[in-house]
């Protein structure tokens, strides 16, 4: 009886100095100020635990449903009691997310959100997030998929010494998408799919002028994309110079200086070729536009276009509805044509996440939500979630390939309120779980990554845009002067002969104060960046 009271006081007392840990650390350890106490070195069961634990999730309208078929596997499976405030769409959802998290009683215990670098500052430094490194290196799975994905996801997300109060929610592929060409229109023609960038130029003449369709009409083009998008010029943007004309980043330069990619004389060629092509009648006049990349990819009536990879689909919405109306057509993926720097590479996408969720103060039991979360995102767990369950929502085929029967997105999810896609930007896998490519767009996404880590590897990607204060002072009216000029151009109203005017007004609105800054501010990142992965 001595011995085992013995026991029990001991066991009272490291529970005891748990407790005032954990209360008195909050942040340090990844916990909150109401964390429960719990033995630090112990990992959760979030399958076998008796105490339901209340959770309200804020996330964007279109990954809600509530009470689907979903939300309550997860409820049963983790014994939770969800509640889920759908945020309102684009536009009026960072106000609503600002509030939440500024009212102690509409305060989530878990929320979404995108951009707003100032917000999730403030929200850090007043503590209204909990730090989740430290259950990081309990719980392991959200963590071993970014770093096989690229290890400096994390280190984007990280803030002063390796704390994480922001998990990242979705991060796109290395590259996501590739150059697109008519096959049929090439047949009709006699053309050979183009490996060089003039080559290219010489097709989309041809399907604007040679009538690709065999229709009699003047009714086609050769280029199209999604209006006022740069991204539609990727493969003269690539191809031009030394390729570093970046669109809208800045950049390194091999001699590591740093440049404005739309300020570099790379842009100033690729901008003066695509001009001549939009002057020339070849491009669809709307890309001048604001207007729909998958509308217009749908509607037809062009042939090339450097648009989104996972169109190599069959279940892709945007093709399906092309194909209804055009089934004797076909749209192939080709490999970016070589410029006049012979090393053609494809538009790189950000390795940071383009959202993020933290698990805010409010929360009763911060590591059991982590621990849950982890849980969710294993291979088995996320293929529910996003695609539902096999051989009601989706079939395997004898080739290896995935037969979508209700897709996530589509109206019986919704009818059925099965609740596919339920929190899927609260972490998001963009590895084989993702059913949906099949093995030649997989294989496609792969092709990308590898042809796009050379013009990656000249971009500047800040972690924080908070430390750059020149930057975000002049930033906007840089980006805006641009845009201004550069589609002035295209269009026919402005003239290319006056850059040396364009970089005078560059000048004028700070542009080099911002170089000066990236100079400084940047190189402190990487050292950071090095430091980071060498743990």
């Amino acid at each position: 009886m001595k011995t085992l009271a013995k026991k029990m006081a001991s066991m009272l007392a490291l529970l005891l100095v748990a407790a005032v840990l954990v209360s008195g650390c909050g942040n340090a350890s990844g916990a909150s100020t109401g964390a429960v106490a719990r033995d630090p070195n112990a990992k959760i069961d979030v399958l076998n635990q008796t105490e339901k634990l209340p959770l309200k999730v804020a996330v964007l309208t279109g990954f809600t449903q509530p009470d689907s078929r979903t939300e309550k596997w997860l409820e049963e499976r983790y014994n939770l009691d969800i509640s889920i405030v759908a945020l309102p769409g684009w536009s009026d959802a960072p106000a609503k997310i600002s509030l939440l998290m500024s009212d102690d009683n509409e305060r989530p215990d878990l929320i979404w959100w995108w951009g707003m670098e100032a917000d999730f500052a403030k929200w850090k430094d007043a503590g209204l997030l909990a730090d989740v490194s430290g259950y990081m290196d309990k719980y392991t799975n959200m963590r071993d998929y970014f770093n096989s994905q690229d290890p400096s996801t994390l280190f984007f997300a990280s803030s002063e010494g390796g704390s994480i109060y922001r998990i990242p929610g979705d991060v796109s592929e290395p590259s996501c998408e590739t150059l697109w060409i008519r096959k049929d229109w090439l047949d009709n023609l006699g053309l050979a799919i183009p490996k060089t960038l003039d080559e290219l130029e010489d097709v989309i003449y041809a399907f604007t002028f040679d009538d690709p369709d065999g229709n009699g009409l003047d009714d086609t083009y050769g280029l199209n994309g999604d209006g006022e998008d740069f991204r539609t010029f990727w493969p003269w943007i690539q191809g031009a110079g030394g390729g570093y004309g970046h669109y809208d980043s800045y950049v390194q330069l091999a001699d590591g200086s740093y440049a404005y990619g739309p300020a570099t004389d790379d842009a100033k060629i690729w901008l003066g070729r695509v001009a001549k092509l939009y002057a020339d009648g070849v491009v669809n006049p709307n890309i001048i536009t604001d207007t729909d990349r998958d509308e217009q990819m749908a509607n037809g009536g062009f042939g090339v276009a450097y648009t989104w990879i996972a169109y190599n689909n069959p279940s892709h919405a945007t093709m399906q509805s092309f194909y209804s109306s055009n089934p004797n057509a076909q749209w192939i993926p080709i490999e970016v044509v070589a410029g006049d720097n012979g090393n053609p590479q494809e538009d790189p996408a950000s390795i940071a996440a383009w959202c993020y969720f933290g698990i805010t103060k409010s929360c009763k039991d911060p590591e059991r939500v982590f621990a849950i979360w982890d849980d969710m995102a294993t291979p088995e767990n996320y293929l529910i979630r996003r695609f539902g369950i096999e051989g009601q929502e989706y079939t395997k085929n004898s080739d290896g390939s995935y037969q979508i029967l209700i897709p996530n997105n589509g109206a019986e999810n919704d009818e059925k309120n099965i609740g596919l896609r339920l929190f899927a930007d609260c972490f998001s896998r963009k590895d084989f779980t993702n059913i949906e490519n099949t093995p030649s767009t997989t294989a496609l996404f792969e092709r990308a990554k590898v042809m796009s880590r050379d013009s990656y590897a000249t971009l500047i990607e800040k972690k924080d845009p908070n430390a750059y204060p020149v930057n975000m002072e002049n930033g906007t009216e840089i980006g805006d002067i641009k845009k201004a000029y550069f589609w002035s151009v295209i269009g026919g109203t402005e003239s290319i002969n006056n850059w040396d005017a364009y970089i005078s007004s560059l000048k004028a609105a700070g542009l080099d104060d911002v170089l000066a800054e990236l100079k400084t501010v940047y190189g402190k990142q990487l050292e950071e960046r090095a430091a980071y992965l060498s743990k």
